[in-house]
């Protein structure tokens, strides 16, 4: 009887300490953009031809972009942390001016490259904020859009007081950029704000951290989803079920331009279906067929930019 006793002790401590281990490497790697990305396979072999097209361009649209005339700027985000971004002129005078903010362990060159040379040729100043505990900005831990909305108010008060910014703003992100956006776009913004572009974003992070451990590690929503919103509320200082899309989404006033990929296999495309019928203001919803996450503009590239031009009066 002791012995049994013993192993079912052992054995429920060890079932325990996988179920720790485990957990704290998803919040980990969800977070901590700084460390290794255990979660991804990447085996060049199996790129379909499409996606190693796709990938070439986001190269070298992104080497054309880093070259580009800039100013590198820097600002304090409320909690103290120092930001870093990126302004790059458009080539004659601006009509506008764009502000950027790339995804879940992205870059500003890597996931705008592309974009940004759309974006320049209409008439549109960039700044690309490289954002909190990613590149070259510090902080340990992402907030999944919760406290980069802040920063995003951060940003704006930079272009309104240090640069006397007068053209018109419209705010950009894909995948946690989007939600980034998406999220903001709820707080009290200034009025030079015009309207939101929003790129495969997700409803929240308790949504998305569910959907990475699920498929990832095979996780069960309780008790693990619990014990991931503990952990990440002592060390990260937020709750992943603090704030949504769809809660900004029902308060904002900015028109919004939706666009998810059907095939999309990361954050599901009907994440931004449901943020666009919560959406209390003027919107668009473009949806692609064949797309994956963030390739829309790749896929779609033509149809993409001409609704956005027309739906925001570009």
């Amino acid at each position: 009887m002791k012995v049994l006793c013993i192993i079912l002790a052992v054995a429920s401590a060890l079932a325990i300490a996988f179920f720790i281990l485990k957990y704290h490497i998803l919040m980990n790697l969800a977070l901590n953009a700084r460390s290794t990305n255990l979660l991804s396979s990447g085996d060049a072999a199996e790129i379909p031809a499409r996606e190693a097209r796709v990938r070439r361009q986001i190269q070298e649209d992104g080497e054309w972009m880093d070259a580009l005339p800039r100013e590198d700027v820097e600002i304090l985000s409320q909690d103290g942390l120092r930001l870093v971004g990126h302004y790059i002129p458009a080539p004659g005078t601006p009509h506008r001016l764009v502000v950027l903010f790339h995804g879940w362990r992205g870059s500003w060159t890597g996931d705008f490259g592309s974009m940004g040379r759309w974006l320049r040729e209409i008439g549109c100043d960039l700044l690309l904020p490289e954002q909190r505990a990613q590149g070259a900005s510090q902080g340990r831990y992402m907030g999944f859009g919760v406290l980069e909305r802040r920063d995003v108010t951060q940003w704006l008060q930079y272009l309104e007081k240090e640069r006397h910014n007068t053209l018109p703003v419209y705010l950009g992100g894909v995948s946690m950029g989007a939600a980034t956006v998406l999220m903001a776009a709820g707080d009290q913004l200034p009025d030079f704000v015009k309207g939101v572009l929003a790129d495969c974003g997700f409803t929240s992070p308790y949504e998305m951290l569910y959907e990475v451990g699920r498929k990832s590690l095979r996780m069960r929503e309780h008790p693990a989803m619990d014990y991931v919103n503990l952990i990440i509320k002592l060390r990260a200082r937020f709750g992943i079920r603090e704030y949504s899309t769809l809660e900004a989404m029902k308060k904002t006033k900015l028109p919004v331009f939706f666009v998810h990929g059907l095939a999309d296999d990361f954050v599901p495309w009907d994440m931004t279906r449901r943020a666009y019928e919560a959406c209390a203001s003027r919107k668009e919803l473009l949806l692609v067929e064949g797309a994956g996450h963030v390739r829309s503009f790749f896929c779609d590239g033509d149809n993409y930019r001409r609704r956005v031009e027309v739906f925001f009066g570009w």
